[in-house]
């Protein structure tokens, strides 16, 4: 299940924020929920936001590995070179 980026039952507050007039008599005349359609740009704007975030932070993981990788090599040798159940030198 997703964790929601922010709570969706948080309370509704009354903000104060400045549109082109005609805009909104226009948006008005039509029923358009000015509040509710403001509210889902600033959540795309938001998701966008966290988004690119966690894309940046990916890349410097990446990067970070990428680095460790090719200063110490892989931490695992290659798949088939080591089998567990074969007996050793030091098996007893």
């Amino acid at each position: 299940m997703r964790t929601p980026l922010y709570d969706l039952n948080a309370r509704r507050k009354t903000v104060s924020i400045t549109l082109n007039a005609d805009l909104v008599a226009k948006a008005s005349a039509l029923g358009i929920n000015i509040s509710r359609t403001a509210e889902a740009a600033v959540i795309k704007a938001f998701e966008d936001a966290e988004k690119a975030n966690i894309r940046e932070e990916l890349r410097e993981a990446v990067r970070i590995t990428d680095e460790l990788v090719a200063a110490h090599g892989l931490p695992f040798p290659p798949f088939g070179l080591f089998d567990p159940d074969e007996e050793g030198d030091d098996a007893a």
